[in-house]
């Protein structure tokens, strides 16, 4: 296990809280919010961690050492450990969600929650690697999509959209040997745009060897896999879904996906609209001018 210097949430609490008294005023304030909020911190880089509590990065980088880290990095990799350690099946997850439901109306205070979570990207999404996204998609021969479990929705509506566009797409949601048939059609000139969220199966792992061998760029749309996987995709757009122990929708990575198919038909509106005019003569000849 990387970093695996904390176990449990008790030795985590012991050793911040025994230094807590030879720490600046900013530094306990910092310390506060990791008690607190680890599941939230663990995948923060220093500059949103800053940016959150409204202090200097260079702060958060002196707390680090100052409770004893070798640098952010070190501490920010425990406090995943940790955080992996805890992580709760979807029941939990679930139940902890519907407690916090309780007081107040479901969709009032459930829109609040996404809201929240929503007002974060412009912080955890870099306009860089959100552009660099965009041109990969724009100068690939063809775009593979990937995603499992409930996270297929977001591949699904990728491949639909940019196939309308006039786009060679390919879409992987299979499991197991059933997605290696797609896969062996990945090449050399292809990108993939890949969701996964918290943990690396065996069908991403596969799918990300294969890209690198392929020399095909990858796209990940990630929460907490950034930091594992960042040798390992060319671009990572972070979708921030909350903590780990409570239930996650799809919200905040449906907004970038949807953000990246608004993109790429803004940089080329000529071809979108034409292959979109071609979709509705088609329909209408063959009678199936239907309004989606």
């Amino acid at each position: 296990m990387v970093g695996g210097s904390m176990a449990t949430v008790d030795t985590f609490h012991q050793r911040l809280r025994g230094r807590f008294g030879h720490l600046t005023r900013s530094q306990q304030h910092i310390v506060s919010y990791l008690l607190s909020h680890y599941d939230e911190a663990a995948f923060l880089p220093a500059a949103d961690l800053a940016r959150r509590l409204n202090i200097s990065e260079a702060t958060v980088v002196r707390c680090a050492r100052a409770i004893g880290f070798n640098g952010y990095p070190e501490l920010r990799r425990s406090l995943q450990d940790l955080f992996r350690s805890r992580a709760a099946p979807p029941a939990a997850r679930l139940r902890r969600r519907l407690a916090t439901l309780k007081d107040g109306h479901v969709l009032l205070k459930t829109v609040d929650m996404e809201l929240k979570y929503l007002a974060e990207v412009p912080h955890s999404v870099q306009a860089e690697s959100f552009d660099r996204a965009v041109r990969l998609i724009l100068k690939a021969r063809r775009v593979f999509t990937f995603g499992l479990g409930p996270a297929r929705l977001l591949p699904e509506l990728l491949d639909l959209r940019l196939r309308r566009f006039g786009f060679y797409t390919v879409c992987i949601t299979e499991s197991g040997r059933d997605m290696l048939e797609k896969l062996a059609l990945l090449e050399r000139g292809d990108v993939v745009v890949a969701a996964a969220f918290f943990r690396v199966t065996p069908e991403l792992a596969s799918l990300l060897d294969h890209a690198a061998t392929q020399g095909a760029p990858v796209i990940l749309i990630t929460d907490t896999l950034e930091l594992p996987l960042r040798e390992h995709a060319h671009v990572i757009l972070a979708a921030r879904r909350g903590p780990i122990s409570s239930f996650h929708s799809l919200v905040v990575p449906m907004t970038i996906i949807n953000a990246l198919i608004l993109a790429v038909a803004l940089a080329r509106p000529k071809q979108t609209m034409a292959s979109l005019n071609l979709l509705q003569r088609l329909r209408a000849a063959s009678g199936l001018d239907t309004l989606e």
